[in-house]
């Protein structure tokens, strides 16, 4: 026998070797993709189906979505979603929970709140945690995400931003806020929106704490804010800067007669809201006031009327000065209201 006659069987036997190890290592390969991915959706469907978060899982290659139940109820969507990309599409009452789905999707959603609508029909907020599960080739197989309701904590949030900005006695802007707010809003002057700012306070507040102390003191500063906010309209701010100090900007308030008239109510109502409190000495408050240009800021728009209080105090306190917008070159008018 030759020698090569000897080798063909050999070569054959080696091969027959060979594809039959490669045949049992795809076999092997294709079981342990079958069996991961048997492994996955069990874990996916313990999650979906055991438990009480709102769960949502996105295959990918499929186009399938799967929610949880609590999910499927908060987003008013069955529990199971073929076809889910043109489903977004398609023009029904649902769209806009598809369309939320798909943004929680997204990675920029991840850790980001969104707002929804509970299954008791109010509004709540929650927070959004994805995961996205890529292939070997690095294409999107899974997405899997929780919507938490956070509401409370959100709620709990604005309570505390609120409550930074409010002063705690009298429930106006802190000094902060409003030097803040003012100063945002004076830096944007058209001639349509102008408006006057003033700063008043409390006649001879101290001697006033000193002698019938400063709870009676308290429920003043109290009173005062009261009367402030009864007297002025919506949109007008109004903020305490610091000890017995208030200030209120009034945007669109363009006569310096209507100004007049204002500051002279507040002269009045002060005393005669402490009176009906039963504050046993008479209170009053002394005003400077002022119209505003549009070259005003918040520091020119309080000196002016800081200066007009300064003026009212020595015409003997109880009264107001209301001051004209100066012109450009620094002109100004004011009005000197007699004392009540």
């Amino acid at each position: 026998m030759m020698p090569t006659e000897i080798h063909i069987p050999l070569l054959i036997f080696l091969i027959m070797i060979l594809w039959g190890l490669s045949l049992l290592g795809t076999v092997y390969y294709f079981h342990r993709v079958i069996q991961r991915e048997r492994k996955l959706k069990e874990g996916m469907g313990h999650l979906l189906t055991f438990t009480d978060l709102c769960t949502f899982v996105f295959d990918m290659r499929k186009d399938t979505m799967r929610l949880s139940a609590a999910c499927a109820k908060l987003l008013g969507l069955p529990e199971l979603i073929d076809n889910f990309t043109e489903a977004c599409h398609e023009e029904s009452g649902q769209k806009t929970s598809y369309q939320t789905l798909l943004e929680a999707m997204t990675p920029e959603a991840d850790q980001q709140r969104m707002q929804l609508t509970q299954p008791n029909g109010a509004s709540g907020t929650y927070r959004v945690t994805n995961r996205i599960y890529y292939t070997k080739n690095e294409e999107i197989d899974y997405i899997i995400g929780i919507l938490t309701d956070v509401t409370q904590e959100a709620r709990r949030e604005e309570h505390l931003a609120l409550h930074a900005q409010i002063d705690g006695l009298t429930h106006v802007y802190n000094s902060g806020t409003v030097r803040r707010l003012l100063s945002d809003s004076m830096s944007d002057f058209n001639e349509y929106d102008l408006g006057a700012f003033l700063i008043l306070d409390i006649d001879n507040f101290k001697k006033f704490n000193d002698l019938y102390g400063h709870q009676t003191g308290d429920q003043v500063l109290r009173i005062v804010a009261r009367v402030l906010r009864e007297s002025l309209r919506v949109n007008d701010v109004i903020g305490r800067l610091g000890g017995d100090e208030f200030c209120a900007y009034l945007p669109g308030l363009s006569s310096i007669g209507f100004l007049n008239g204002l500051c002279s109510r507040l002269n009045s109502s002060v005393t005669v809201a402490a009176a009906s409190e039963g504050i046993e000495a008479p209170v009053t408050i002394s005003i400077g006031a002022t119209m505003l240009h549009t070259f005003d800021d918040f520091l020119t728009a309080y000196d002016r009327a800081d200066q007009a209080l300064y003026e009212a105090k020595e015409n003997g306190r109880n009264c107001y000065v209301a001051k004209e917008a100066p012109s450009p070159e620094g002109t100004s008018k004011e009005k000197n209201a007699d004392k009540d």
